[in-house]
C-alpha cells in the first residue's frame, strides 16, 4: 500500500503508524507493568518495615508492655497507605487496635476463617482481592509459661490506591514525554528525510521526465557522495548513453533506409500471404511503377508465371527462383530469393529481386564464346574439335586443310595489330566465299584456320586448296593499306578410323611441310612427314644429351685484312655425335633455334671463345674471335648480364670478341633488346651487323643501332664481279658503310676474282674458302708475314 503514495506521504504515514502502534504497546504492557512494579517495591519496603516491627512486638507483648504496644501501633497507623494496625491471639480476640470497633470477624478483605487459618499457620502473608487494598499478616512469636507457643499476629490494611493513582500518573507523563520525543523526531526525521532523500530523488525524477520527453542527456540533478548522488550520476551516465545510442540508431536507421533506397536490388517486405508491405525504389523500377504502386500487390499481380505464388511458397528460404516480372509492356528475367524473419513479433519475409537479363546475356556470350571466335565470328577450335570427334566416333571419313598465313606477323608488327585483326576478318570472309556447302571453317588461332570437309576425297581437298591460294593472289585492301597475304596449307584425311589427336598431327606437319617447302603452296600429309618429325624429334633428343655431354666443338674462320693477314677468327659450332660423327650445322642449328637450347649453346660457345681468345692472346697473338647471337639469345632476361658475367669469369677482355647479330634478331627490335645492345656496347663489344642486306631494314638498323661494322652477305658476293647487280650493291654498301664510319667484311670469297675485286673497291675485311675452311684451334694455319703460322703452336716454334 505505502508503495501506491509518494515518499513524502509514506514516511509521515510511517512514523504516524510507528507512534500509534508505540502508545498502544506502552498502553498494554508499560502500565500494567509499572503498576506492579510499584506494589512489588511497596511490597516489599512494607514487608521490611513489618519484619522490623514484628520483632519490637514480640518482645512488648512478652514483656507485657502493652503501652508500647499501642503506641508502636499508633505509630504504625500514622504512616503513608496504612489504615489501621491491630494484634490479635489465634481466637481472633484483640489485644490491641488502632480503630475502636474494629473486630477482625467483621474484616471485608479476608473471613474470620480464612484468617484463623493463617494466624494459626505462624506464617507471614497477603490477602485481598482489590490490588489497591492489601492486608498483611505478620506472626508475633510468644511462649507461654509452660513453654507452649502462643499463636499471635499484626493485622495491617494497607491503601495502596493513592500510590497506583502517582504511578499512573507517572506513567501517562512518560508515555507523553515520550510521545513528544516521537513526534519531534518524526519531525526532524521528516525534514531530513525531505532535503536527504525525497526532493533528491524528485529533482532525479524531474530529469528523467524531461529526458523522456526531449531526449536531451541531462547533468546530474543531485550532488553527493551517497547513494542517491552516485544514483543520479548513474542515470546521467545512462541518459548519455541512451542519447548516444539513439543517436547511432537514428543514424543507422537513416544509413539502412538510404541503403535500401539507392540498393540497386530489388527489395521487398512481404507478410505471409506474399502481400507486399514495403518496397524499395529498385524493386519498383523493376516492374515500372512507384514503389507505392507495389503496395498490397500479390505475386500473380505482378509476375508472368500464373504458379509463381505455389513456387515461391515451395522454395527452401535463402534458396534463388527464376521468374519472369512485367515490366509495362516487357518482360524480364528475375532471381528471385525469399527471407523469413520477425517483426513485431509477426513473420514477415524480405524478398530480394535480380534483374539477370545481363546474366544471361553474358551466359549466352560466354556459351557463343565457348564455340565460336569473337573476333571473325567462325567456329574456334574448341567447337571444331567438338565437331571432328563427332564425325571420328561415327567413323566419318572427312578430310583436314590446316591453313596458315605467311609472314602475317610482319604485318602486325609494320601496319599495328588493329590492321592486323581487320585483316583476319577480311581472311575469313574470303575463305567463307571460297568453301563448299557444309563444310566448317574455323579459326584455330592467331592467323591460323582450319576447315573440316565431309568425305576423303583427296583430289577435292587440293583443287580447294588451290582455289584459296589462287583466291589469296589479289591483295586485301584495309583502309588506305594493301595487304599481299599468301597462306601456306597443310591437307590430311581420315577413313573416320583416325582420333583427334592423330589428324591434328598429321595436318599440322603437312602444314609445316608447306612451310618449310617455301610457303604458298600445299603439301598433303604422307607417312614420309611423320618419319621425319620422329627424326627430327629424335635429333632434338641427341642435341639435348650432346649439351649435357659436351659433345659440342667450335670451328674457327679467317677473316682476313687486305694483306692477308688474319684480324678476326669466326667462331662457328659444330657437332661431333658420337653415334652420327660430325653433323653439318644446317642439319642441328635450326633445331637448336626451334627447342631453344639455341641459348645454352650460345653461352657455351661464348665461354670457349672466351678461353680460346685468352690462350692465343698468351701465345702472342692479337687475334678477335666473333661470336653469332640467334634472334632467341635476345629473349633472355639479361642477355648482356649473362655474357658480360662470362667475360669476367673467364678473364677475357671486351677487346678479344666482338658479337655478330643478324637482322632477323632484330625485327622484334623493342626496349629489351635496345637495351642489351646499349649496355654491350658501353661494355666495350664491337657490333656487327650480319648477312647485311637480305633484311627488311638494313637501313633503319643502321640508324637505330650503333653498329661498328657490317658483314656483307655472302649472296651478293657470289655474284662478283660478273653480275651487274652484285658488283652495284656492293660498291654502294661500301661507299655507304664508308661515309658511315663502319667497318666491312665480305663473306663467302671463294675466288682470286672475287677479292681482287673487293680490295679494288676498299672493303676492308675479307672472309671465305679462298683464304681459309672452318677449321679446330688445333689445325689453323694462316699466312702472316709470308710464311705459315700454326695457330696453336707457340709463335717462336
Amino acid at each position: 500500500m505505502l508503495t501506491r503514495l509518494s515518499l513524502r506521504r509514506s514516511l509521515p504515514l510511517l512514523l504516524g503508524l510507528f507512534g500509534l502502534l508505540f502508545t498502544i504497546l506502552l498502553t498494554v504492557w508499560h502500565l500494567p507493568t509499572r503498576i506492579e512494579e510499584t506494589l512489588t517495591d511497596w511490597r516489599s519496603h512494607t514487608y521490611q518495615h513489618l519484619a522490623l516491627l514484628q520483632s519490637s512486638l514480640s518482645d512488648h507483648r512478652r514483656l507485657g508492655r502493652t503501652a508500647e504496644l499501642e503506641t508502636e501501633l499508633a505509630d504504625l497507623a500514622s504512616l503513608e497507605g496504612v489504615r489501621w494496625a491491630m494484634v490479635i491471639d489465634h481466637e481472633l480476640a484483640v489485644i490491641a487496635a488502632t480503630r475502636l470497633g474494629l473486630l477482625p470477624e467483621r474484616l471485608d478483605l479476608i473471613s474470620a476463617a480464612e484468617l484463623k487459618a493463617l494466624v494459626a499457620s505462624g506464617r507471614p502473608s497477603w490477602t485481598g482481592e482489590k490490588a489497591d487494598h492489601q492486608l498483611a499478616i505478620f506472626p508475633l512469636d510468644r511462649v507461654a509459661e509452660d513453654g507452649t507457643p502462643l499463636r499471635e499476629a499484626l493485622l495491617v490494611e494497607y491503601d495502596f490506591a493513592p500510590v497506583l493513582a502517582q504511578t499512573k500518573r507517572d506513567a501517562w507523563f512518560y508515555l507523553a514525554q515520550t510521545l513528544a520525543l516521537l513526534i519531534l523526531l518524526g519531525l526532524i526525521l521528516n525534514r531530513l528525510y525531505g532535503r536527504l532523500l525525497t526532493r533528491r530523488l524528485a529533482r532525479i525524477d524531474q530529469a528523467a521526465r524531461q529526458f523522456a520527453l526531449d531526449q536531451q542527456p541531462q547533468p546530474p540533478a543531485v550532488s553527493g557522495r551517497d547513494e542517491i548522488g552516485k544514483l543520479a550520476v548513474t542515470l546521467s551516465h545512462m541518459m548519455n548513453q541512451l542519447h548516444d545510442r539513439q543517436l547511432a540508431l537514428g543514424e543507422s536507421e537513416r544509413l539502412f533506409r538510404e541503403l535500401v533506397d539507392t540498393a540497386p536490388i530489388g527489395m521487398l517486405v512481404v507478410d505471409q500471404e506474399l502481400r507486399v508491405l514495403q518496397a524499395n525504389p529498385a524493386a519498383s523500377a523493376l516492374f515500372g511503377c512507384t514503389p507505392e504502386e507495389l503496395l498490397d500487390n500479390l505475386p500473380n499481380d505482378r509476375l508472368v508465371e500464373s504458379d509463381a505464388t505455389a513456387r515461391l511458397r515451395s522454395t527452401p528460404a535463402n534458396t534463388t527462383l527464376e521468374l519472369t516480372g512485367r515490366c509495362n509492356d516487357q518482360e524480364v528475367p528475375l532471381e528471385i530469393s525469399c527471407t523469413p524473419f520477425q517483426r513485431y513479433g509477426e513473420q514477415r519475409f524480405l524478398v530480394l529481386l535480380r534483374d539477370i537479363s545481363d546474366r544471361l546475356r553474358a551466359e549466352q556470350r560466354l556459351r557463343f564464346l565457348a564455340h565460336f571466335d569473337p573476333l571473325t565470328q567462325l567456329a574456334n577450335r574448341n567447337y571444331l574439335m567438338q565437331r571432328l570427334e563427332q564425325l571420328l566416333s561415327a567413323q566419318l571419313p572427312l578430310t583436314l586443310l590446316y591453313l596458315d598465313l605467311d609472314h602475317f606477323k610482319r604485318i602486325n608488327d609494320s601496319l599495328g595489330h588493329e590492321i592486323g585483326d581487320k585483316l583476319l576478318v577480311q581472311v575469313g570472309d574470303r575463305l567463307g566465299r571460297l568453301m563448299p556447302e557444309h563444310a566448317l571453317l574455323s579459326r584455330t588461332g592467331g592467323d591460323e584456320f582450319m576447315l573440316l570437309l565431309a568425305g576423303n576425297d583427296i583430289i577435292s581437298a587440293e583443287n580447294l586448296a588451290r582455289r584459296i591460294i589462287d583466291g589469296f593472289q589479289p591483295p586485301v585492301r584495309i583502309g588506305q593499306y594493301e595487304c599481299f597475304v599468301s597462306p601456306s596449307i597443310g591437307i590430311t584425311v581420315s577413313d573416320g578410323r583416325h582420333s583427334p589427336t592423330d589428324l591434328l598431327k598429321q595436318v599440322d606437319l603437312a602444314l609445316y611441310a608447306a612451310k618449310d617447302a617455301g610457303r604458298n603452296c600445299t603439301v598433303v600429309y604422307s607417312g614420309s612427314l611423320s618419319e621425319a618429325a620422329a627424326s627430327r624429334r629424335e635429333l632434338e633428343q641427341a642435341l639435348r644429351r650432346a649439351l649435357d655431354r659436351e659433345e659440342f666443338v667450335l670451328h674457327y674462320q679467317a677473316q682476313v685484312n687486305a694483306q692477308g693477314e688474319p684480324e678476326v677468327m669466326e667462331a662457328l659450332l659444330r657437332w661431333d655425335s658420337p653415334e652420327r660423327g660430325l653433323v653439318p650445322p644446317g642439319e642441328f642449328i635450326p633445331v637448336l633455334e626451334e627447342s631453344g637450347m639455341i641459348i645454352e649453346a650460345t653461352r657455351w660457345v661464348f665461354r670457349e671463345a672466351c678461353r680460346q681468345a685468352c690462350r692465343w692472346h698468351a701465345m702472342g697473338y692479337s687475334l678477335r674471335i666473333a661470336v653469332n647471337l640467334s634472334p632467341l639469345d635476345f629473349r633472355q632476361a639479361d642477355l648482356a648480364g649473362s655474357l658480360l658475367a662470362i667475360l669476367e669469369e673467364e678473364g677475357a677482355s671486351a677487346s678479344m670478341l666482338e658479337l655478330e647479330i643478324t637482322e632477323s634478331a632484330l625485327l622484334e627490335a623493342d626496349e629489351h633488346v635496345q637495351q642489351t645492345l646499349t649496355r654491350l656496347k658501353a661494355a666495350g663489344l664491337p657490333l656487327l651487323l650480319d648477312d647485311f642486306g637480305t633484311g627488311y631494314a638494313s637501313l633503319t638498323y643502321l640508324q637505330r643501332f650503333r653498329f661498328d661494322g657490317i658483314k656483307i652477305d655472302r649472296e651478293f658476293v657470289s655474284g662478283l664481279p660478273d653480275s651487274e647487280e652484285s658488283v652495284a650493291l656492293v660498291r654502294g654498301i661500301l661507299t655507304m658503310a664508308s661515309h658511315l664510319g663502319l667497318h666491312v667484311v665480305a663473306e663467302g670469297v671463294e675466288n682470286e676474282r672475287q677479292a681482287a675485286f673487293l680490295r679494288l673497291n676498299g672493303c676492308p675485311s675479307l672472309q671465305g674458302f679462298h683464304y681459309a675452311r672452318p677449321q679446330p684451334a688445333a689445325q689453323c694455319r694462316l699466312q702472316q708475314n709470308g710464311r705459315t703460322i700454326n695457330l696453336q703452336l707457340p709463335l717462336d716454334a
